[in-house]
């Protein structure tokens, strides 16, 4: 039997295969769960980078050169990237919080817990609350590779997509 109180409760899990080739793959699983009762569902997201040659998963340190300040690289691109969205979403734009900005996408590893490796550039996925609002839904930003070129390793994972 069902307890009443997690009737309407649900949980749902959707994915989007960012890169899929013969040696490597990258997949975005996003969790929606809500709770009866509750405002509204939370979602977060996971992110699996794969290095299927080898069978491991892929650290983001681990593209990098040993004492590459890439936290750094990836902080001041995404901010960079976020204050250019504000701009073109003029009085409609949702990030406009420049402090919950800096902080959500500051230069520590949790903040970037969430990167998918494409064909372009790292993808990296900010979840609600992280850089915005709920309402603002989870946000995106896809570094280049061009932006990273100088510190990334020369036999990292990325390495085929860099021009």
């Amino acid at each position: 039997e069902t307890p009443a109180e997690s009737l309407g409760s649900d949980i749902t899990i959707g994915y989007t295969v960012a890169l899929a080739k013969d040696d490597l793959i990258a997949i975005e699983f996003v969790v929606s769960d809500y709770e009866a009762g509750a405002a509204h569902p939370n979602s977060y997201t996971e992110v699996v980078n794969f290095d299927l040659k080898n069978g491991k998963s892929i650290k983001l340190p681990e593209l990098f050169q040993p004492g590459a300040k890439y936290l750094q690289a990836l902080s001041t691109y995404c901010i960079q990237d976020f204050k250019k969205q504000a701009k073109e979403q003029g009085a409609n734009a949702m990030l406009d919080d420049d402090d919950w900005i800096r902080r959500g996408a500051g230069p520590e590893l949790t903040n970037y817990a969430n990167w998918s490796i494409t064909k372009k550039g790292l993808e990296i996925t900010f979840d609600p609350y992280q850089v915005a609002s709920y309402a603002a839904g989870p946000q995106h930003v896809l570094v280049p590779y061009s932006a990273l070129k100088e510190i990334l390793k020369p036999d990292s994972a990325v390495t085929q997509f860099v021009k």
